[in-house]
């Protein structure tokens, strides 16, 4: 019989999935910081974590954002809000800050796509993708 198992973080993180044949034990045991768990087929660190001895679906957050499209004039801003505070974005040049006023602002003044991405532990990570033109 094949079995799910998840390995997690302290802060209930799935950071792995293994499928076994090998029978582990049925109660949570740790190592090394991390604690191996069992679980149902399809669980994923994407999508899941654990909480409290159980596995939960992450939770998706609203995001709004003000234009999808802005003109590359270093002027014309893209307002992303709707941003659980300490929630993680990752700029386009790969920057990560921690979003405590739940927005942020993004001008630019070079033509091109530009993605941000948003994650939390109890979140489902999340992207945003501002389009910038060309001014005329």
């Amino acid at each position: 019989m094949i079995s799910n198992f998840v390995i997690f973080d302290g802060d209930g993180e799935i950071k792995n999935t293994i499928l076994t044949t090998f029978e582990v034990a049925e109660i949570n045991a740790e190592k090394d910081g991390l604690m191996f768990f069992k679980v149902a087929e399809g669980v994923h660190g994407s999508t899941h974590r654990i909480i409290d001895g159980n596995c939960v679906e992450k939770v998706r957050f609203d995001l709004i954002t003000s234009s999808l499209v802005i003109t590359a004039n270093g002027v014309d801003e893209a307002i992303i809000s709707g941003i659980p505070e300490g929630v993680q974005v990752r700029w386009p040049d790969g920057q990560t800050d921690i979003v405590t006023d739940g927005e942020i602002r993004f001008s630019v003044d070079l033509a091109g796509t530009y993605t941000f991405r948003f994650t939390a532990v109890p979140y489902l990570d999340q992207e945003v993708v501002i389009e910038a033109i060309p001014a005329t």
